[in-house]
């Protein structure tokens, strides 16, 4: 290499070295780039059982010589310096040895290096069945495969395309929860791959149902095992996904072995897809495998095991954010392969008898403001599914929500008489179990009722009040609210000079802020956005913004969601920050708000252009 291209070479590398840790491993990614750097990266290989780390390219090249040559001893070091012998070790699929003193290290995960073509197809078409692979990944890394000779890299991109599946995470997850601490890439995989073997492939669905009609449907074709998985019944976080999986389940004898499971773990979202699997394929041969399904929703280790999945929820969905892997992507995907994910998770925490301690606190603490901020933002696309709704108490509600629905489709029989009468005489059934669902944000909400539409029209022509506007904040979640009611509501406001009567507490007016703020959202209603901005400078003196500062950020986010446009979007809530960061608050609020909004903006930089003045009235404050 001359002179000029070693400088380049060198400088490159310090260069690389100078970017973030996903930017620095994107680019040395790019073998074009590297090569044309004159870059050749050395990466390193870590059995970490033993804690052993050896330079990639040496160790490749002793596995090489090993694989040709089965008879003889090879001879390398580790990065620390210690002498290894590595032989071929016989069997059936092609392994080695690695020993040092008495000190042995077997292996069977460098097969690619196995210099028969066929023995190689052989063991990728066994490795790929159990791994949720697709025709087409078998037919792109086969083709990789029948190569006569595989580079490092197209070795390690194997290995590593491998590694991205539901069933190697289990089995990682099962080794670290045995030990005393847990990567944070084996609990969130980084890689976008291993999601879409996980719950299947976006290919431009507008929502839940439409992506089950299409890509899910397309993803259980696709793949190369047919046989449905538990990790299919763990993505069940909404009936269509059920429905989806009901169709590809032929044998009744798995079903009754998973139910089983879910029976034995109180796994909620395993219980609730058993349940809704059973009513739509095996009602009238499966009634006592059903009702038991349903009691055991009702029991306290469920009510456990809800706490736990919310809280992995939160920290998984924040770490997804963080990551940003699904950017581009609506929210209902992302959400349905953290849950998913979290669910899994739950699956083999619940079967390896691990305690969490304190497990809300700690993901809360971990990934909480990354959830919060996300799924604030999430609202300018899907604005009916609120962070707010993530918890074990509402996702009770939420399981039997699904058990009503599922009881409405199948013809009367035996086991839907028995859940529709213990759903009603249990009280278990309330208004909140009709809220929208995690995967629910942009469905079409059903009708009002006449009841409450004449309820509304009564309240709404009052006086401008707290309780004027109670039916109309209640029933948002839940109904279409008709134009003329939004209407009505902020000629309410303006004629009362958005002044309102028996409110003059802080508690009273935090809840209209913020009720309306989300009807406001929900309803897609700029006016009423506008009317909360108005109240919020007239009773600028009963906001007790110390008491709850992420919140009071928080009802501007989510009024802001009232913009379907991104400019008024931004625009209004850079306009809210701007105007709390003048208020006289704590030091303390002052750091919460600045770290909330620096998020916010960190997640989604178009907010910098609007915000950034708050941002550094903010830090300015804060620095004093």
């Amino acid at each position: 290499m001359a002179n000029s291209d070693s400088m380049r070479a060198y400088m490159a590398s310090h260069l690389i070295n100078l970017f973030p840790s996903l930017v620095r491993a994107e680019l040395l990614s790019d073998s074009e780039l590297l090569e044309e750097l004159g870059i050749a990266p050395d990466a390193t290989v870590s059995f970490s059982d033993n804690g052993v780390t050896f330079a990639r390219s040496a160790l490749f090249k002793a596995i090489r010589s090993a694989f040709e040559k089965i008879e003889e001893e090879f001879f390398l070091e580790d990065i620390k310096g210690d002498h290894w012998s590595l032989r071929h070790h016989p069997g059936e699929r092609p392994a080695f040895s690695l020993t040092k003193g008495d000190l042995q290290i077997l292996n069977d995960s460098f097969w690619p290096f196995c210099t028969e073509v066929d023995r190689r197809l052989s063991v990728f078409e066994a490795e790929a069945k159990g791994r949720s692979f697709s025709r087409e990944d078998l037919e792109r890394l086969g083709a990789v495969l029948s190569a006569s000779i595989l580079s490092d890299e197209d070795v390690s991109d194997l290995l590593l395309d491998l590694d991205c599946s539901p069933s190697h995470i289990e089995a990682l997850l099962r080794q670290e929860f045995q030990s005393p601490s847990n990567k944070v890439s084996t609990l969130v995989p980084r890689d976008i791959r291993y999601y879409e073997r996980l719950v299947g492939k976006y290919y431009g669905s507008n929502n839940i149902d439409e992506y089950c009609e299409v890509e899910l449907k397309q993803y259980f074709d696709n793949r190369i095992e047919s046989e449905v998985t538990e990790s299919d019944f763990l993505m069940c976080i909404h009936k269509s996904i059920s429905a989806v999986v009901s169709n590809c389940l032929v044998d009744e004898a798995q079903y009754h072995a998973m139910a089983s499971r879910a029976i034995e773990t109180c796994h909620p979202i395993l219980l609730i897809s058993c349940l809704e699997v059973g009513i739509l394929k095996f009602k009238d041969s499966s009634v006592a495998i059903i009702k038991k399904l349903f009691g055991c929703i009702s029991s306290a280790k469920t009510l456990d095991n809800l706490r736990l999945f919310c809280s992995m929820a939160v920290f998984v969905d924040g770490e997804l954010a963080r990551l940003q892997i699904f950017k581009g992507m609506p929210p209902f995907y992302r959400r349905l392969a953290s849950f998913a994910q979290s669910a899994l998770i739950v699956k083999v925490a619940l079967e390896e008898g691990v305690v969490f301690d304190k497990v809300e606190q700690w993901a809360s603490q971990q990934r909480g403001l990354y959830f919060f901020c996300q799924s604030f933002i999430d609202l300018i696309e899907e604005p009916r599914w609120l962070p707010t709704y993530l918890t074990e108490e509402q996702f009770i509600n939420e399981l039997y929500g699904r058990v009503n629905v599922a009881c409405q489709e199948p013809d009367e029989c035996e086991v839907v008489e028995y859940l529709q009468k213990e759903l009603t005489s249990g009280s278990r059934l309330n208004m909140h179990s009709f809220l929208p669902g995690p995967l629910e944000g942009n469905s079409a909400p059903a009708v009002i009722p006449d009841e409450i539409s004449d309820l509304l029209a009564k309240h709404i022509n009052g006086k401008a009040s707290f309780d004027s506007y109670r039916i109309l904040m209640n029933s948002a979640p839940f109904w279409k609210i008709d134009d003329e009611y939004l209407e009505h509501a902020v000629s309410l406001l303006e004629s009362a000079q958005h002044k309102l009567a028996s409110v003059n507490d802080k508690d009273s007016v935090y809840q209209v802020l913020n009720g309306l703020a989300q009807v406001a959202c929900m309803t897609r209603s700029k006016k009423l956005a506008v009317s909360v901005t108005i109240l919020s400078r007239l009773y600028r003196d009963y906001i007790d913004v110390d008491s709850e500062p992420e919140n009071y950020l928080a009802i501007g986010v989510v009024g802001g969601a009232a913009f379907e446009d991104k400019d008024g979007w931004a625009e209004y809530i850079g306009q809210w920050c701007t105007e709390l960061a003048y208020l006289q608050i704590s030091e303390d609020s002052i750091e919460r708000m600045e770290r909330m909004l620096e998020r916010l903006c960190i997640l989604e930089p178009y907010l910098f252009y609007t915000c950034s003045k708050a941002l550094n009235i903010f830090r300015m404050l804060s620095n004093k």
